[in-house]
């Protein structure tokens, strides 16, 4: 009995370990698979944080910098930790401009006692990108009432002018942006525009040619536009301007006698014909 126990005892207590190092693993699987989901429904948590859009600064900017739309990016950042003098992203506007009198990381949250108090308008000159130009015409010039036009907003030109005879109306720029608007009491409200060197051109030209006029657009509506129609009022209400009522009749000349009876033949309206002798053939 001893001996056959003493045989099968070291394999018990090799039994005994090997099931005990199981029977951890299992534990230890478990515990790493509670901790696990346990990280996972942390994170989850964190991530259901309500957020709130704001400005933050697009690069890192210091201080004296005036502030162009360039510089600005909008950023998701949880209620939680969202700083008194933040910036909504419709205050872009506002904040455009304005001179920042400490230096910000990029990210940051731009705040209200990060711009200058005393920073003052911006020069125009910094609102027109590299390439671009200003071109500042009366508001009367284009036929556009200053108070209804704001920084911003987005217009068509058209012109009107007279091209062999004909009134003529045609697209001359489309979805021109409206740098500023200037104008004492006493001094004709004035209107500065955005536009290419080419289209600053054309407008030039076009205020010496002919009349200008005005549409606003939304300023959303950036989509390129159709193509509009142009062409002398006839055209546009569809009258075919070819067709001519009943011609008057031609003189000819007979010797020294006008015969004013209608030509027995069709003669081009603006042909007369000359018999020199009423013989002749």
């Amino acid at each position: 009995m001893t001996s056959a126990l003493s045989v099968y005892l070291p394999r018990l207590r090799a039994l005994g370990v090997y099931g005990f190092a199981l029977a951890a693993g299992l534990v230890a699987a478990w515990a790493a698979r509670e901790h696990i989901q346990a990280r996972v429904l942390e994170l989850e948590r964190e991530a259901s944080v309500a957020v709130a859009d704001k400005l933050v600064a697009a690069l890192d900017l210091p201080a004296g910098t005036r502030i162009q739309a360039e510089h600005l990016a909008v950023r998701g950042i949880p209620l939680p930790w969202i700083a008194s003098g933040t910036f909504d992203p419709d205050a872009a506007g506002q904040v455009v401009g304005m001179v920042l009198a400490t230096d910000i990381k990029r990210g940051d949250a731009l705040l209200d006692v990060h711009l200058s108090p005393d920073a003052g308008a911006a020069p125009l000159s910094d609102l027109v990108a590299a390439g671009r130009r200003a071109v500042t015409v009366p508001a009367d010039a284009i036929n556009a009432v200053p108070g209804l036009l704001q920084p911003g907003d987005l217009i068509d030109l058209y012109v009107s002018f007279v091209h062999r005879g004909q009134h003529l109306t045609a697209p001359l720029l489309q979805g021109v942006r409206v740098l500023a608007m200037a104008g004492a009491a006493d001094a004709t409200p004035a209107i500065t525009l955005d536009t290419s060197a080419q289209d600053a051109i054309k407008l030039v030209a076009a205020r010496h040619s002919g009349t200008l006029t005005a549409m606003l657009r939304h300023r959303g509506d950036g989509a390129a536009p159709q193509s509009s129609p142009s062409g002398d009022l006839a055209a546009l209400m569809g009258i075919d301007a070819n067709v001519a009522g009943p011609r008057p009749p031609v003189p000819i000349l007979y010797g020294d006698r006008l015969d004013t009876e209608p030509a027995p033949h069709a003669l081009d309206a603006d042909a007369v014909r000359l018999v020199a002798d009423p013989g002749a053939p």
